[in-house]
């Protein structure tokens, strides 16, 4: 099959050497050899795309399969430890444990936290689409369980604050070490004369809660919107898009689409 012109950024398997090579000459491609620094990145992707497929045609069903597709993936985790050490036995290295398994959450010193709808590993587009997870309800879980909250919005009104204020101040409480539970920070302007003072004292009267307001509205006209969620257990969010601390924006009306979540491991 021809390859159409136009940038590309794709590991050579075999059969995309053998398409490449076909339908193309030495003047009309450019290939670079991969570098050592950035090897690991593409050579674990190009694995995982390799083993997903593999392991989807399994023919096996429901739980056999499962089982199946664990029993894979532990004995490949065998076999490249092995091809490091030969001497490595089983027992050494982390396999996967049956049944497979999801640590969702631990919760020694609270209530079992509700995770957001859009789970903590995957990227999610918010659309304010009908059966599309709410950004309110997003926003609320994610509080419920973070260590720590950056938010960067270029106007803050009191009808988007009281949206959130129970849980703002459920998490922020002084807890029995003296300390809020979670650490609050806020960064937003007053060029567009939307950010209201209310909503802000509302804020500030929070424990821990520092509030920083950008007062240039010359040069820098501060305009982002996101929203950092910090969790010592690692996986932390980031919401970047077009939704300020408004009640219209909170509740999926202007400034929703296009909303960006994404999740990292830290």
């Amino acid at each position: 099959m021809a390859l159409p012109d136009g940038l590309y950024d794709q590991l050579l398997t075999e059969e995309l050497w053998q398409s490449l090579f076909a339908t193309t000459n030495a003047d009309t491609r450019l290939l670079n050899l991969l570098r050592e620094d950035e090897a690991p990145s593409y050579l674990a992707d190009a694995l995982v795309a390799q083993l997903k497929a593999i392991l989807e045609d399994l023919r096996e069903d429901g739980k056999e399969k499962l089982l199946s597709q664990l029993d894979l993936v532990n004995s490949l985790l065998v076999n490249l430890r092995q091809r490091l050490n030969p001497q490595t036995s089983a027992a050494e290295v982390d396999m996967l444990v049956k049944p497979p398994q999801v640590l969702r959450a631990i919760y020694r010193q609270s209530a079992y936290p509700v995770a957001p709808e859009t789970g903590l590993s995957l990227p999610w587009l918010f659309t304010a689409g009908k059966g599309s997870p709410s950004l309110l309800t997003e926003l609320r879980r994610e509080l419920a369980a973070c260590d720590q909250v950056d938010i960067l919005v270029s106007f803050i009104t009191h009808s988007g604050v009281r949206k959130l204020l129970d849980i703002l101040q459920t998490v922020t409480a002084i807890g029995a070490d003296g300390l809020p539970r979670t650490r609050l920070r806020v960064l937003t302007t007053t060029y567009t004369g939307a950010t209201e003072i209310v909503a802000l004292d509302e804020l500030a009267r929070l424990p821990g809660c520092e509030i920083r307001i950008s007062l240039d509205g010359r040069r820098t006209r501060l305009h982002a919107k996101a929203w950092l969620f910090r969790r010592r257990t690692g996986f932390g969010s980031a919401y970047v898009g077009s939704a300020n601390l408004s009640g219209a924006a909170l509740m999926g009306g202007a400034g929703v689409d296009g909303e960006i979540h994404r999740t990292w491991p830290e």
